[in-house]
């Protein structure tokens, strides 16, 4: 989990915060290499587990967000509010980094 880990995929148009972490925790179970889960003592199996309180429907307080989107000029400055709307549906091209437990 330090190191990190990159994913590139397509969504579908309305596709939104969560179920674009399920389908990359799909390819994340479907991998035959690097796999990091299950962790913490193999209480947590998957990203969704990891970053996000599925009962409320938020992501936890102490993961770092950065969803964004390119604006009419290219630049990654178009913000997707998805801690404040969880069903929010993603601009295209977002990138979004996540980062758990921040120390916030």
């Amino acid at each position: 989990m330090q190191s990190g880990k990159d994913y590139d995929l397509e969504i579908k148009d309305e596709a939104n915060f969560i179920e674009t972490l399920a389908l990359v925790d799909k390819m994340e179970s479907e991998s035959l290499e690097n796999k990091i889960f299950p962790i913490h003592e193999g209480y947590i199996h998957n990203y969704l587990q990891l970053f996000v309180n599925l009962d409320d429907e938020t992501i936890y307080d102490d993961v770092g967000l950065s969803p964004y989107a390119p604006d009419d000029q290219g630049l990654y400055r178009k913000f997707n509010p998805i801690r404040e709307d969880i069903k929010f549906n993603l601009y295209p091209d977002t990138i979004i980094e996540l980062q758990q437990d921040v120390g916030c």
